[in-house]
């Protein structure tokens, strides 16, 4: 498994990746967290769907409402999980060097994190507000 940031020419959808829409990203280390936890689930047999992408976007989403996870799938500007080097290697994807331009307003609403939330952690703890989500998902969600 790698985790990739960059640019896709046209969107795609598959098991060979797992994308995720760069505004929902504020650290990669989230997303690492999440695609741990997903293939651990797999692994176990655990898992909530059919195809490790969308586990991993399950887990990174939070849900267990694939039509949930699926809005911030990414289209364009995207993390990627790379699960066969492959195939993802016929995309025409431009790795860049990852720096966070989240939507602040987008990751709020979609995790549910409230204002005071934010206002008592502090912006900069918003990673582990995210990853907080996610291991509760983790924990809670099985």
């Amino acid at each position: 498994m790698k985790i990739l940031f960059g640019e896709l020419k046209e969107p795609v959808f598959g098991d060979f990746a797992c994308l995720i829409d760069s505004r929902y990203v504020v650290d990669l280390s989230n997303v690492e967290f999440a695609a741990k936890k997903a293939l651990n689930a797999w692994n176990s047999g655990k898992r909530i769907s059919k195809s490790l992408a969308i586990e991993i976007l399950l887990y990174y989403s939070a849900t267990r409402q694939i039509e949930i996870a699926k809005k911030i799938a990414g289209k364009k500007r995207v993390i990627a999980v790379v699960l066969d080097e492959e195939k993802f290697s016929e995309l025409d994807f431009t790795e860049e060097n990852f720096s966070p331009e989240y939507d602040i307003e987008l990751i709020k609403e979609h995790y549910q994190i409230s204002e005071e939330e934010i206002r008592i952690a502090g912006i900069e703890k918003l990673p582990l507000l995210i990853r907080e989500r996610i291991a509760l998902f983790s924990v809670f969600g099985e």
